[in-house]
């Protein structure tokens, strides 16, 4: 089996695992870490892959290994010379660290012998599959200052805003609306956030779809099919986030809080609309002003 190629890469040397996952074990669902000071070690290069079998295979050094619940039971099924085989291989490769999946905890066994190995290894709750997603997640965010966030966008006088919320809220209907002379439209359903190395988050449209927008009642249109292209912006500068939350309350509230997004403070407001009612061009003027007067 030949290696494949390494294509190549916006990653700065000396990653180290510690600095990736530090903030992030609840989100990737991990319970249990072995031998945590093995996370100091640097990579040049760090990247997942889903293990669903036990094979003796050359990889990549750096690989983020997920092993699924059948690994874990027939590595525990199988005899000491293929767990052997098995881990001096992933050895070999340099892998950066193991992960279990659907569990957590790993057997007192498998536990002894990973550390003989001196193999980074931990337990997650979460399936495999979902697990694989939400690590490519947080490398995006963590080594390449990115995240894709589900939410409209539009600049306000130009100020970047984001607006989130559950699906057929009224997000991508009100924005639409909003949309004027001082208002000006950015992205519909995915968001791509950059930061800057002056800090500056910049926030766009994801390249697939930035021509798109969708509502229940139009479908899927081009967007410069009911806006003006001097109306459409391809990127601003974000500066706050519009959180939209059902309630079973009978009124709007409005929360102002903090939200932190790639490492950078962002003033974020908290709306709650009523179950019965939806997000309109008058609530995004409110939650705008309210986002002037906290800056």
């Amino acid at each position: 089996m030949s290696l494949a190629p390494r294509k190549k890469s916006s990653q700065n040397k000396g990653v180290a695992l510690e600095r990736i996952f530090g903030d992030r074990l609840t989100y990737l669902g991990i319970r249990e870490i072995q031998q945590p000071h093995l996370l100091k070690k640097s990579f040049n290069y760090l990247y997942v892959k889903r293990c669903r079998r036990i094979v003796i295979a050359k990889r990549r050094d750096g690989a983020i290994l997920i092993l699924s619940s059948g690994v874990q039971n027939r590595l525990m099924a199988g005899d000491d010379s293929a767990r052997a085989e098995f881990f001096s291989n992933l050895i070999r490769c340099g892998t950066a660290m193991l992960i279990f999946s659907d569990t957590s905890a790993l057997p007192d066994s498998l536990s002894n012998e990973l550390k003989h190995y001196q193999l980074p290894a931990a337990a997650a709750v979460l399936n495999d599959h979902l697990l694989e997603s939400r690590i490519k997640a947080v490398l995006q965010e963590k080594i390449k200052n990115c995240i894709t966030v589900h939410g409209v966008a539009l600049e306000v006088r130009g100020r970047g805003i984001l607006i989130t919320g559950a699906s057929g809220i009224g997000k991508t209907t009100a924005a639409l609306r909003a949309v004027s002379k001082d208002c000006l439209w950015i992205a519909d359903d995915l968001a791509v956030i950059k930061k800057r190395q002056t800090g500056q988050l910049i926030i766009s449209g994801h390249p697939k779809i930035k021509k798109l927008f969708h509502t229940s009642r139009r479908g899927i249109m081009p967007v410069d099919s009911v806006l003006k292209l001097s109306q459409i912006k391809d990127k601003t500068r974000l500066a706050g986030v519009i959180e939209l939350i059902r309630s079973d309350a009978g009124e709007t509230k409005l929360r102002v809080i903090e939200k932190k997004i790639i490492e950078t403070s962002l003033p974020l407001i908290r709306m709650t609309i009523p179950r019965t009612g939806f997000f309109n061009k008058n609530l995004i003027e409110k939650a705008i002003l309210k986002l002037n007067e906290v800056g």
